[in-house]
């Protein structure tokens, strides 16, 4: 049966947006809870949604409990999720990620409440798989193999393992009704936050490039830009989050790969495609330089990276899951927002 109250906690952040903009057009009645409202100004009038602005580290536990008993499904996507804050924050990553996100866990249990909980492709640690294989990371076979303590970027993976780990547990003691999103880098409009200056912030790879290409300094490879990852059309994992939801028997506890295995590329040649596109897309632009620097030197000490993160689409593929967007297509798209917000002098520094 399909549900009808859904709540999304962290519905005003990309994908959230993105997931409570198909909701909407769907039919579905939405509780949005977020920290501001910024990426879904535009549909805070809807009738079929309702708006909580606050922050679950701060806010009244009778309040989350009263959204999540009002729910048919609670969609969690509250995390801190970029590489700098791990490095920089770990304890805070721990508590946003593991403290607060299980609070709604438990909350879904003592409610008899469905719940999808977002993770990372991150859990699945150093291991890159065979080099020459598509299908390198599967949700039910591959390990967990994080790095040493002191690289402590692994602090963050390791909370939304254990996270996940809670959450299966929960279905077997406590017959709670969940399926768990491994995302493997969604690219789309309102991303990231862009930066005007290159010690502005470090955002996430492809906001960090974007940034270069418009404001003109440089664009760094981490490590040479070696490591390989996979993209996938905000709208492709849309469609996958969404068959998710709509499919309850087929998903409850499962564990889901999102990602499309076909968008593959190390991030070098990731930078001179974006370069590439960005050329045809505004013409007149000048290109920055590309710079390689080193992890340490990017991040600061206790980074640590992955060779090669690829998913094992298989789950998603036998249920109809189809993505419809290549890796150019994915960028042109994203891409194309960006430029004509920047050429129209509109902000677009969106954190």
């Amino acid at each position: 049966m399909q549900p009808d109250r859904v709540a999304l906690f962290g519905g005003a952040g990309f994908i959230g947006s993105h997931l409570t903009e198909r909701l909407l057009d769907d039919g579905y009645r939405l509780t949005v809870v977020d920290v501001d409202s910024e990426k879904i100004d535009g549909f805070l009038s809807h009738d079929r949604l309702d708006f909580y602005e606050l922050d679950i580290r701060e806010a009244e536990d009778e309040t989350v409990e009263e959204i999540v008993d009002a729910s048919d499904v609670v969609v969690d996507l509250i995390a801190y999720a970029n590489p700098k804050q791990y490095v920089d924050m770990p304890i805070e990553v721990v508590h946003l990620n593991y403290d607060q996100n299980l609070k709604l866990v438990e909350d879904c249990v003592e409610s008899d409440t469905r719940l999808i909980q977002f993770s990372t492709s991150e859990v699945y640690g150093k291991m890159g798989g065979r080099q020459g294989d598509a299908r390198v990371f599967s949700e039910d076979s591959s390990d967990l193999i994080m790095g040493p303590v002191e690289n402590h970027r692994w602090i963050y993976a390791t909370a939304k393992q254990l996270l996940e780990r809670m959450v299966h547990a929960h279905g077997i003691e406590n017959d709670l009704d969940w399926t768990v999103v491994r995302p493997f880098n969604f690219i789309g409009r309102e991303m990231d936050y862009l930066i005007e200056e290159p010690d502005a912030g470090t955002p996430r790879v492809f906001a960090s490039f974007m940034s270069a290409l418009l404001y003109d300094h440089p664009m760094y490879l981490v490590d040479g830009g070696e490591n390989r990852r996979t993209f996938t059309h905000i709208s492709d994992a849309i469609d996958a989050v969404v068959s998710i939801l709509e499919h309850e028997e087929r998903y409850n506890r499962e564990v889901v790969n999102v990602g499309t295995p076909g968008n593959e590329t190390t991030i070098h040649d990731f930078a001179y495609l974006m370069r590439n596109v960005y050329e045809e897309l505004s013409p007149t632009g000048d290109l920055p330089a590309i710079e390689a620097v080193s992890s340490e030197e990017f991040y600061g000490e206790g980074y640590e990276d992955c060779e090669r993160r690829i998913p094992d689409a298989e789950k998603l593929e036998a249920a109809g899951w189809d993505p419809q967007y290549d890796l150019r297509e994915t960028l042109e798209e994203a891409m194309s927002y960006y430029i004509d917000r920047y050429e129209r002098a509109e902000p677009i520094s969106l954190d």
